[in-house]
């Protein structure tokens, strides 16, 4: 068995004292102990380590030149140890950590990450990791304790997560105007509209459905799918290049088109809502800086939808 096993740290904690007030007395007084007590667990010390730590000399404690050793890793250490403990336990008021977030790519153009990056700001000791990734990715992500929570849309439905809603966004079709042209009677009918090309998310076809029953009462059915997109903004880029028309957030687009104004929404009957949900692994425990990250999310998720647009 190693020494470092054998030991109570509670042991380290009184030499410290003892070491520093040069005094069985002090130290006990310090210590809310006996002077037998601290007395004794010096002994139980020195007996453990094999050596002397301080000579009793004419009603004097003097550490000896191993002592001197011992107080000069132990001190830094215990030190740091108490100042991790403080932290991890949010005792000093500062969160100490590393934060491992999964998400889903159809969030990847939401202000998430300046949202974090701004929480980060205000706890400069947190770090981040984030993993954008697919359902089936996310789910493993948290069977290996790979990651503390995950942000994920609507479309996220593993059976062993716990899930609460968080935001939501409206989604809005969009096209630029070089296609849309091409196409004068898209907004006439059903047939018209679903001879432009589209633009679609790999695990969302949901919500394209969703969007199509609410401006046209019925699915989509054999419509030319061009390209499939992991995140947001691969499907602003290929609509740039009039690849075809998306779904797009209304508060991204807002924004885009202030760059281009040739990204057109595609105004029909309404948007359709893909719901901003935060997942958690059943019966895992969340580390403190997660806990508050999450809440501080949350809260700057609430603020920004009271928040009237000034568009």
């Amino acid at each position: 068995m190693s020494l470092l096993a054998r030991l109570n740290l509670n042991y380290l904690r009184i030499f410290l004292v003892v070491y520093r007030t040069r005094s069985m007395t002090l130290a006990a007084k310090q210590l809310h102990l006996t002077q037998s007590g601290v007395s004794q667990q010096i002994k139980s010390l020195e007996d453990t380590l094999g050596i002397i730590l301080f000579d009793r000399i004419n009603r004097k404690i003097l550490p000896t030149s191993e002592a001197d050793l011992l107080y000069a890793e132990c001190s830094r250490r215990l030190d740091d140890l108490e100042e991790t403990l403080r932290q991890i336990s949010k005792q000093d008021g500062e969160l100490l950590g590393r934060i491992k977030i999964g998400v889903s790519p159809t969030l990847h153009g939401r202000p998430l990450i300046k949202l974090l990056s701004e929480f980060g700001a205000q706890h400069p000791s947190v770090k981040f990791e984030f993993k954008f990734g697919f359902a089936t990715d996310i789910s493993k992500w948290f069977e290996d304790g790979n990651i503390d929570f995950a942000l994920v849309d609507a479309f996220v439905n593993e059976p062993n997560l716990d899930y609460e809603e968080i935001a939501s966004d409206s989604y809005v079709m969009v096209g630029h105007s070089s296609l849309l042209d091409t196409h004068p009677q898209y907004s006439e009918s059903y047939e018209q509209f679903t001879k432009l090309p589209f633009v679609q998310y790999s695990e969302a076809q949901e919500l394209m459905n969703a969007w199509f029953k609410k401006n046209w009462g019925r699915l989509p059915k054999d419509i030319n799918v061009r390209a499939k997109v992991m995140d947001i903004q691969s499907c602003v880029n290929f609509i740039r290049q009039g690849m075809g028309v998306g779904l797009v957030p209304d508060s991204y687009i807002r924004e885009a088109a202030k760059l281009d104004s040739s990204l057109q929404v595609i105004h029909l009957k309404s948007p359709v809502s893909n719901r901003i949900r935060v997942a958690f692994l059943q019966k895992r425990t969340m580390g403190l800086s997660a806990k508050f990250c999450l809440q501080w999310l949350q809260n700057s998720l609430d603020v920004e939808r009271e928040t009237p647009s000034k568009n």
